[in-house]
């Protein structure tokens, strides 16, 4: 069954012939903006769409999304939410970027939280852009006993995927 397109809708270009969304086509202009004010209840909702824009072939919206990771770096709370929407960015930059984020963010009470989020994004990308990476981190005596034993646990779900 065909959906009723109103008339004025009938040639938007992100509009698809059966009604829906076409994320491909979909403008990129104010969801950008969106992500500039990370007080706003906007911001969770525009870095969700970039991600999903990302999961669906936009390049753009993943390179924009990395590039909020160094304009809120010092914000946590905020990088949560741009790391979460990384995930759909299965990419090896995005990988390094969140392993970089676990080298540059020291452990503690305060960070965990963010962490955790950080390799929870992690798992979710492809093992073979991220075996290497835990590996690695488990083994780094720079990071804590307690890092190093999250670190190789993390990275066993990763392993079981090859």
């Amino acid at each position: 069954m065909k959906a009723k397109i109103p008339r004025e809708l009938r040639n938007v270009p992100w509009i698809a012939a059966d009604g829906s969304l076409d994320l491909t086509k979909f403008p990129i202009d104010s969801i950008l903006r969106q992500c500039l004010n990370a007080d706003s209840d906007e911001f969770r909702s525009g870095c969700t769409l970039l991600g999903t824009m990302v999961a669906h072939g936009r390049v753009e919206a993943g390179i924009f999304l990395l590039g909020l990771l160094r304009y809120y770096e010092d914000e946590l709370s905020v990088l949560a939410v741009v790391v979460e929407s990384l995930a759909a960015f299965q990419d090896r930059r995005s990988a390094a970027a969140l392993f970089g984020e676990l080298r540059r963010v020291p452990s503690s009470n305060k960070t965990r939280r963010y962490l955790d989020t950080v390799m929870r994004t992690l798992a979710r990308l492809p093992a073979d852009m991220v075996q290497e990476g835990f590996s690695e981190l488990a083994g780094d005596p720079a990071f804590s006993y307690r890092m190093r034993a999250k670190f190789k646990a993390a990275a066993e779900p990763v392993e079981s995927r090859w």
